[in-house]
């Protein structure tokens, strides 16, 4: 799954870079949209008991992002394990012609009722189309 987007003032640091934690911020919302669009909850109807917390984050930062560049970011699943999510990231700028800004992967755990819980057919059939 791909989105675009124009870096915002608030995303970036006193020179004008986009700040580290932005573009994890951008990974975690494209998670979300992922998702969404296959219909898959964020949260149940009680989300302090459910959910997909992360449980280990990487990114590799390759060139600088500057504020009102457009940015491209791609998310796929890289792994699928009993009740966790590897999801792999990529950050393109593309007013600098696509270059790779960053890359990354977030780990998530899928929370049920408090507990680890694991994916079942249904949600495993559903985030086939982003392996």
């Amino acid at each position: 799954m791909k989105t675009t987007r124009r870096v915002r003032f608030s995303e970036t640091d006193a020179s004008g870079r986009v700040h580290f934690t932005s573009i994890l911020k951008w990974a975690e919302d494209a998670e979300h949209q992922a998702l969404a669009a296959v219909g898959l909850p964020v949260f149940s109807s009680s989300a302090s008991d459910s959910g997909w917390p992360r449980v280990r984050v990487h990114c590799d930062y390759r060139a600088p992002i500057f504020f009102e560049q457009e940015v491209e970011l791609e998310i796929s699943i890289e792994s699928l394990g009993k009740s966790s999510l590897t999801w792999r990231f990529q950050v393109r700028n593309l007013s600098e012609e696509g270059q790779l800004a960053a890359e990354g992967q977030l780990v998530t755990v899928f929370l049920s009722e408090g507990q680890t819980a694991e994916l079942d057919d249904d949600f495993r059939r559903a985030l086939a189309v982003y392996q």
